[in-house]
């Protein structure tokens, strides 16, 4: 059992902990596959409001504060989230997050629900054995439902007629590649350390489905984690170099197999990434620096508390026609997220938001680096959110995935020096 000190045992705080695991296990899985706008996030938006109203009430009756730096910060930080809604271009939009023309459910709503399931994490979560495995146990329903797209056999494709591409439970290959990196990351991690053949599975299952996500930068992100992790065993952990062989086998092989049995699709998608990192106009990199250069204009106008959540889009079509104009001419779709996590919450809550999010998570590297040379379950939670952050540079912030990194960051960010499992 985890020895955090801020953790203390009652029936709230209990709760509070089974909530984080069900919801970590549950949300990213959930689909409707009727006749509705949306079959991923009509669903997984009730969830994550009902799951975080939940903790929201039990923190109450546990009756107890963590008085600590990063938490009088994570108020602030949501302070400033709910005065640019209320300044937003879409007040309605702002807050809610979904309109039936607009949105993403990522509105004030959700992202004060990140903030409570960060703090529920940091202060309620008990990682054991057995909550790990029936974890990842379930989400493995996204990589077994993600191999059945990357085969052609996936009934919303051939019966709903859904475009074919790999998106399985959460309706995007980005999104998928953002979750299914975390969990390939945790899984590297739980293997190297524990030597157990079903961590072992639990790798090459969600290693497999960030192959056929096909996602460049969750594939780069990964790329670099591998090589933190590569110098780690061979200065630091040398007892570690057996597993990490394996993992590398079964990397080769994983990836040997996905790629000749579809015509070589993973080796040319990865082809790709030159061109793409070599961004030699203004579109480079699937047009992010057109979008990013867009989204600084945003900036610029609206620095201080932003054009509100989800208010992105209306704002660049109210205030930008001729640079969204040449972009859909080019790219043939429009823009509204920023594609850049960072730049995206500089763009829609502010600047001064974006100063406290990146203090956060500077306060929690800080008081966790030391990890990074180490060899325990921290050391992988540190990986987990660094993996995480890297491909944010280039992806955007949705509800089937966020949640379950702010989850991570809380665990890592509690007051202890090894996460006992």
């Amino acid at each position: 059992m985890n020895s955090v000190e801020v953790v203390q045992e009652s029936k709230y705080s209990n709760w509070i902990d089974r909530i984080l695991w069900i919801l970590t296990a549950v949300l990213p899985v959930v689909i409707i596959p009727i006749d509705v706008v949306d079959i991923f996030d009509t669903i997984k938006g009730p969830i994550l409001v009902i799951a975080g109203i939940s903790i929201l009430v039990l923190l109450i009756l546990e009756k107890k504060w963590d008085n600590s730096l990063i938490s009088w910060l994570l108020l602030v930080y949501v302070f400033f989230q709910f005065l640019s809604s209320v300044f937003a271009y879409n007040p309605l939009l702002a807050f809610a997050g979904e309109t039936p023309k607009a949105g993403r459910f990522e509105g004030f709503a959700s992202l004060v629900i990140y903030a409570i399931l960060f703090y529920a994490a940091k202060n309620f979560m008990i990682p054991t054995k057995k909550k790990v495995i029936t974890t990842f146990s379930v989400l493995s329903i996204v990589s077994v439902y993600a191999l059945v797209q990357y085969y052609q056999f996936d009934p919303l494709v051939i019966y709903k007629h859904y475009r074919s591409m790999i998106f399985s439970t959460i309706g995007n290959q980005n999104f998928l590649g953002s979750l299914v990196l975390m969990l390939t990351v945790l899984a590297l991690g739980l293997f190297l350390h524990f030597k157990k053949w079903y961590y072992a599975v639990f790798f090459s299952l969600f290693f497999s489905t960030l192959l056929v996500a096909q996602t460049r930068s969750c594939w780069l992100s990964f790329a670099v984690i591998l090589f933190f992790i590569a110098i780690s065993v061979l200065f630091f952990n040398r007892s570690k170099w057996d597993s990490f062989l394996i993992a590398i086998l079964l990397m080769i092989t994983v990836t040997f197999a996905l790629n000749k049995t579809k015509k070589n699709a993973l080796s040319t998608r990865s082809g790709t990434i030159k061109n793409e990192l070599a961004m030699k106009d203004e579109y480079g990199g699937s047009g992010r620096l057109k979008i990013w250069e867009i989204t600084g204009l945003v900036i610029q106008d609206h620095p201080f508390l932003g054009t509100g959540p989800e208010n992105l889009k209306s704002v660049i079509h109210a205030e930008h026609k001729k640079e969204i104009n040449a972009y859909y001419r080019v790219k043939g779709t429009s823009v509204d997220k920023a594609h850049n996590e960072f730049l995206h919450i500089a763009a829609v809550t502010g600047i001064p938001s974006l100063i406290i999010y990146i203090t956060i998570l500077s306060l929690i590297f800080i008081q966790n680096g030391k990890y990074i040379v180490q060899s325990n379950l921290k050391t992988l939670l540190l990986l987990t959110i660094m993996a995480y952050l890297i491909q944010a540079f280039f992806n955007i912030s949705v509800i089937a995935v966020a949640p379950i990194f702010w989850i991570t960051l809380g665990l890592f960010a509690q007051k202890t020096k090894e996460v006992y499992l």
